[in-house]
């Protein structure tokens, strides 16, 4: 093989990447600010949280409130908890989310969507083109 042929054969492969996979931009996952009231905790960025995450509310308190072992509710733009809770324990839990239904496995990106097939799961990225089921923790 030809070098000069590898070299343009790797610049037509770079440009057909698309321009999201090139960002290098680091994905953070988002912090919760807590305001506690008598026994209750309210997550005071539960809208900030939902759209850094890019997933649906129900989805993601359906799955949150479980894994908390209490009672929620959406209140205005805020996440309602039945308990007190400190911020490590909730930031732990929106942080295991986010590894199981948020970033690509392969490329560690989170340009993911969850598709349903049956009652199976599974999480694409539309980054790298990776599918693989859900298995959940």
């Amino acid at each position: 093989m030809n070098l000069r042929n590898y070299d343009e054969l790797l610049d037509k492969a770079y440009e057909k990447i698309p321009d999201n996979v090139k960002k290098s931009s680091r994905f953070e996952i988002p912090t919760v600010e807590i305001r506690i009231e008598a026994k209750n905790t309210y997550i005071t960025n539960f809208n900030k949280i939902i759209n850094t995450l890019n997933r649906d509310k129900k989805h993601f308190m359906g799955i949150f409130l479980k894994k908390a072992g209490t009672m929620g509710e959406l209140r205005g733009q805020q996440l309602f908890l039945k308990g007190t809770y400190k911020e490590q324990v909730l930031n732990k839990l929106i942080e295991q989310y986010s590894k199981t239904y948020v970033l690509c496995r392969i490329c560690n990106k989170p340009d993911t969507e969850i598709q349903r097939e049956g009652k199976k799961l599974f999480l694409k990225c539309t980054a790298c083109g990776a599918r693989e089921e859900i298995k959940e923790k």
